[in-house]
Formats: C-alpha cells, structure tokens, sequence
C-alpha cells in the first residue's frame, strides 16, 4: 500500500471508531490508556482500509465525506495516511500474493490445511497464511517484502505466540531489520511469476544446520581464545540453503523447528532439524527464550525510544492538519526536491550492511561434558572399540562419552548385572 500523503513529517489527524476518539499519534498510549496494545491491533489489522475504522475528521467536517485512513510505522515514526483507494497495487503486493499461494499450495500437498488472512476476534492479529500442522500445531507464515522495523516484527510475532501460532517471517532483503529480530527466512528477490512458477525456489538464509569441529582442525582461530587451538570441539550453527516447498512442509511437521540462541552480545533466531537442536543441547548448548533480546543495542536502535506508557513520544510536535488542508503549500514545494529526499531515503538504508551476512555462528565448547551421548553422524568420524574390554576382548563398537569411548553396555551410568 503507497503511502498517499508523501512526507512522513505529516501526522495528520485521525479518528478511530474502536475507541470513538481521535487519536495522539505523538503518544505511546494513543491518548487512550484504558485501551492497552492499541497501536499494535491497528497496525496487525489487514482488512482493507475501508473496514478499520479510521478517518479523517477534518476531511469530514470540511467536505461532509469519509476519507478512509491507514496507519504505520516508519524508522520510529507513526504516521497516518488518506487510502487512495484509485491508486493500483504496487508490484510488491503481487509478490506478496504469490508467496502466499506458494505456502498454501506447499503445505496443502503434504495434507496440512491452510487458511489465508486469518484474524483474531479482536482484531489485534491478522496472518497471512495460517497453516494447521502435525499434532494441531498452527505456524503463521508471515511474507514480507516492505520495510518493517524489527520492534513491530516482534510485537505481531509476541501476538501471534499469545495465540499458540509460530509465526514464520520471509524477507527477500538481506538488509531486512526483521533478521534476528524473530524467527525469519529469506529467498531472492524475484518477482511474482517466478515465485508462482512450478519450480524450485532456493531459501538463502534463516535456516542453519550444526556440526561439531576439532578446535585443532579448523582454519580459523580458536572462537574462545581469538587465537591458536583450545584441543577442544566447537559448535558451528553453518548456513543450510533449502528449497522454498520442502521447508515449508518440514516447519508444518514440526521436523523443523525455530531456535534462538546468544552468542557473545549477539541474539539469533533461525530454524534448525529437530536432530540438530537435540544435539546442540546434548553437547551443552543453551536456548535462549523466544523473547531474549540483544544485549549490544542493535535491537533497541532500530525501535523507537519509549519514555513511558502514557507520556509523550520523543519526536518534535509535527503539524496536526489534514494534508488535504495543507495542499496549497505542499504545491509550493518543488517536485524535484521531494524525488531528492525519497531517493537519499533509498540510497541511506541501501547501505546498509547485511544484517544476513551468511557466515558461521560459533559456540566455543561447554565446560561441563555433555550429559548424553553425540549424535552419531556429528561425533568424530572415527569407529573405536569400546575401552573397557581393552580393545579386541570385548568388540563391540563404541561411541565418545565423558571418560572415554564405550560400547552401550560399558557406557558410564549404565546398570551392570
């Protein structure tokens, strides 16, 4: 949806029907305290315009006429804008269609039910695809292809959670601030016909798989001391490209699932085989919960600054006049000018750096030994004779435990006759 209004210095004022009231953009509450997570269930509403409920009240007072209105966020600024309802869709929307087809086309072949824009009672949430999987499980499939702050990314995904839905975001921008922000994957950038075309399509990013390295052999420096080897093994969470209709199926059969780990300051959200996770938290790992966040700051700078629930928003007073009011000195201002600002806009958060750089995540090695056996295809890839038959006397194929290598009825903890 484009924005109608052009500068997003312009608040604009709104009504809003759900409350009966005009609303303070400039406030964190709305100016309406008694109606908590406002903001949240007018921004998660997908009905078209028409049916939200917002307008202009100075459109209507002057012209006796409804101008529907739509609202949003934009790098910490909330801004309210007139729907044109003449302006025709733009091709990201047509994207977006696709995506959509392709997640319900995908999931209805391996027997999931799928639903699209499925919304909450209340209005607080709307999923663009709602997938009901192995066991009951529901996953919201989520494709993204606009800007999107990650601070709103997690706030719908914190709704759809309260509503027992995983909530799987797409992005086709490695610059996407919704990377990490929660649990996400990304494709190219590709337009629709090739998004519906029956074809693979490769997932890039948001999907990792695990192995565990010999410090000594790697070639790279040790991840715990920045230089030499420690002898000891790492775990590596490595990039693991998919294709678009197989991980949608394993996500919808739980045989994939979303992980949020730290490492260092660093919080990351990705999705991993249920084999990979279990073998993570068997060689000492830790999960960190789906709500952790980044302890270095990158996700408080891309969310707005909030002093308190119902103060004022730190932004400078913007002017509260329809911008169909405004139009006499809006036509003073050059055209040029206006393509000047939007195309510095495009270039700044162009250079951006990639916030999907495709490299390793690095786990340096638990202090304790882990609690459980390897799984056998990322434990050395050495056969060994169990040690405590000394070899040849007792035979049996042994795998790593703490203490050494064991066959299953010598293994430590194991019951002796």
């Amino acid at each position: 949806m484009d924005d109608f209004d052009g500068e997003t210095s312009k608040r604009n004022p709104v009504f809003c029907a759900l409350v009966n009231a005009p609303l303070d953009l400039d406030r964190d509450d709305l100016g309406h305290p008694a109606h908590p997570d406002l903001w949240e269930r007018l921004t998660g509403d997908r009905r078209p315009v028409d049916q939200r409920g917002l307008h202009c009240p100075d459109c209507r007072s002057a012209r006796g006429a409804r101008a529907w209105m739509y609202v949003f966020e934009r790098q910490g600024l909330r801004i309210a804008a007139h729907h044109n309802p003449h302006r025709r869709p733009s091709g990201g929307s047509d994207v977006c269609e696709a995506y959509r087809e392709r997640y319900v086309r995908a999931a209805e072949s391996a027997g999931h039910t799928a639903e699209v824009g499925v919304g909450d009672a209340n209005g607080r949430r709307r999923t663009d695809v709602l997938v009901t999987g192995a066991g009951g499980q529901r996953y919201g499939f989520e494709p993204q292809l606009s800007y999107l702050s990650a601070a709103t990314a997690r706030s719908r995904a914190a709704a759809a959670r309260a509503d027992g839905i995983t909530a799987v975001w797409h992005t086709v921008d490695p610059r996407s601030p919704l990377i990490d922000a929660v649990h996400w994957t990304r494709t190219d950038d590709l337009p629709a016909a090739a998004v519906r075309a029956e074809r693979d399509l490769l997932v890039r990013g948001g999907v990792r798989a695990l192995s565990l390295e010999l410090c000594d052999r790697m070639p790279t420096p040790c991840p715990t001391r920045r230089q030499g080897s420690c002898g000891r093994r790492h775990a590596r969470w490595g990039p693991r490209p998919r294709q678009f209709d197989d991980l949608v199926r394993d996500i919808a059969a739980g045989s994939c699932v979303p992980l949020t780990v730290r490492a260092g300051r660093g919080v990351h959200r990705f999705w991993s085989s249920v084999e990979d996770r279990e073998a993570f938290l068997d060689s000492g790992g830790t999960l960190a919960p789906a709500d952790e966040t980044d302890a270095g700051g990158a996700d408080r700078a891309s969310a707005p600054h909030r002093s308190t629930a119902s103060g004022p928003r730190p932004h400078p007073r913007r002017d509260s006049r329809c911008v169909v009011d405004r139009a006499d000195r809006a036509e003073r201002v050059d055209r040029a000018e206006r393509v000047d600002r939007a195309e510095w806009r495009q270039r700044r958060f162009a250079a951006l750096p990639a916030r999907d750089s495709g490299e390793a995540i690095w786990f340096p090695e638990p202090a304790a030994a882990p609690a459980r056996i390897l799984r056998p295809e990322i434990a050395p890839l050495r056969r060994e004779v169990c040690s405590a038959g000394h070899g040849p006397a007792c035979g049996r194929g042994a795998r790593l435990y703490p203490g050494g290598w064991f066959c299953e009825e010598h293994r430590p903890g194991a019951a002796r006759a």
